[in-house]
């Protein structure tokens, strides 16, 4: 009885969160456009101060999906996200990754899908914030480099999408291309989910059979030094393999020390 009544609980409230979620996308957005507009002239300013008031609200939202019991969470090396021009890599298993790790930091740039303009929930965040958008390929390596010029640190997913649940990990060579175009050692961010949910093949309702954990490890800065002597596609293709075996193995460490196995 007891289980059939926490299952619903937190099927209702995901929903709920969801909802909340959506809601803020649209209605926060909105206001405070107008006020933080009136508050510089100045582009660079206004966009720092959005992704701060951002950087508040997805963790009063992830801190609202724990206290309703849908969700835990740790992180392990926070201290390593509080610097200024990072390339902050990370796989992605879950919807929630990029919520958590802007939670997380409060200077957080993101290289977000184009599509993402036109969702409701999410257009009004990426216009206010002027997180970079993935359609732009001629002048991405230049925006990047001016972001993290302005004391950035940007969020980018390799995969360029959703990790497969027990499938090896594939990086597109975009995040390489910017370490080698930028030369900054990307801070690499594993993150593990038990059990697997809100994956791609997940939706919002398949709530699994009890609260979900997320983990988060943030791990020292990826030396890089032996990739940049070499051709610039040469580099980027030997990082990328590099980066895949690294985070392959590291995933599946925090696969054993979660499961117990």
């Amino acid at each position: 009885m007891w289980t059939r009544v926490n299952y619903c609980w937190r099927l209702s409230a995901t929903g709920f969160s969801f909802f909340i979620f959506g809601l803020g996308g649209v209605f926060v957005p909105l206001v405070a456009t107008f006020f933080i507009s009136l508050s510089s002239s100045n582009d660079q300013v206004r966009q720092a101060r959005a992704r701060k008031l951002v950087h508040w609200v997805f963790r009063a939202f992830v801190n609202m999906m724990s206290r309703l019991g849908i969700l835990t969470w740790d992180v392990q090396g926070l201290e390593r996200l509080n610097g200024t021009e990072m390339l902050v890599l990370a796989n992605h298993p879950t919807l929630l990754d990029v919520v958590f790790l802007v939670a997380f930091i409060p200077n957080a740039d993101c290289i977000v899908k184009s599509r993402l303009m036109r969702n409701p929930a999410m257009r009004g965040f990426v216009r206010m914030t002027g997180y970079i958008t993935n359609d732009d390929g001629l002048h991405l390596m230049s925006k990047i480099e001016r972001s993290l010029n302005n004391g950035n640190a940007i969020i980018i997913f390799p995969e360029g999408t959703r990790t497969k649940p027990h499938h090896r990990i594939s990086f597109q060579r975009g995040a390489a291309r910017a370490v080698v175009h930028t030369k900054v050692k990307p801070t690499p961010v594993v993150i593990s989910c038990m059990p697997a949910t809100l994956t791609k093949q997940h939706k919002w309702y398949h709530v699994p059979p009890h609260k979900f954990h997320l983990s988060f490890r943030v791990l020292d800065a990826l030396e890089i030094d032996r990739f940049m002597g070499q051709h610039a596609a040469l580099a980027a293709r030997q990082l990328t393999r590099h980066m895949e075996d690294f985070f392959t193995k590291e995933v599946t460490t925090d696969e054993h020390r979660l499961t117990g196995t």
